[in-house]
């Protein structure tokens, strides 16, 4: 098990991997990285310097902070990955990770992990993206609730955004927790729609939770 601290750069998980500053997304698919393979935990993967138009460098500019690789589900899905947001540490295994907590199952869209979590009195389904500072619910729900404010967010193929924003009462099993919500532009709610899922969630279900993440194996523990 290879562990590594953890810094949280405006709600995006980010690594230092000797000279690789890593985004770990588990919302692509792809990983894209400054040459067209990279070394991580004792492998050599292939990878993009250019996917669908974004680069190393295209992603640094709009973060605000320079990387050299968004770590996609492609890699993300041969390891085991424990996110641990409050103690600044995420831990990547080939091998089980012990964690005590309740299990959910997974599907996916293109590698890309949903997960269901209670919203309201709804069964909702939520792509579940650690690169995403915020959640996303349709209008159709967040209209239900005050808007807490505006926010600007970035998303590849629409560029940045400014949305509304909703503080939500969301469950995961028993526990109870609240994600900020955001709308996503039409095109992107398409998106969504096409990937069979509702909505979004993203920092706030992982500083909420340590999550015990197997894409390979479709589930996930977490322990509030």
């Amino acid at each position: 098990m290879k562990k590594f601290n953890l810094e949280i750069f405006d709600g995006h998980p980010i690594i230092q991997d000797g000279e690789n500053r890593i985004l770990i997304d588990t919302g692509a698919p792809s990983t894209i990285h400054v040459a067209d393979n990279i070394s991580f935990g004792g492998e050599l993967f292939s990878c993009s310097e250019n996917y669908m138009g974004l680069t190393a460098a295209s992603l640094s500019e709009h973060l605000g902070t320079k990387i050299t690789t968004l770590l996609g589900t492609d890699i993300l899905s041969e390891f085991r990955i424990l996110f641990d947001y409050r103690n600044l540490e995420v831990s990547f295994s080939k091998g089980e990770i012990q964690l005590g907590g309740e299990q959910f199952e997974l599907s996916n869209f293109m590698g890309i992990p949903i997960i269901e979590l209670l919203v309201g009195n709804q069964r909702k389904k939520f792509f579940l993206d650690s690169g995403a500072k915020l959640s996303y619910l349709s209008q159709s729900v967040t209209n239900s609730y005050t808007s807490v404010g505006k926010e600007e967010d970035f998303y590849p193929g629409v560029g940045k955004f400014e949305t509304d924003c909703f503080d939500i009462p969301t469950r995961l099993g028993e526990v109870e927790f609240v994600a900020r919500y955001g709308n996503l532009p039409s095109l992107l709610q398409m998106t969504l729609m096409l990937g069979g899922t509702d909505g979004v969630i993203g920092y706030d279900f992982f500083s909420n939770f340590r999550v015990l993440l197997d894409l390979r194996g479709n589930n996930l523990i977490a322990v509030n």
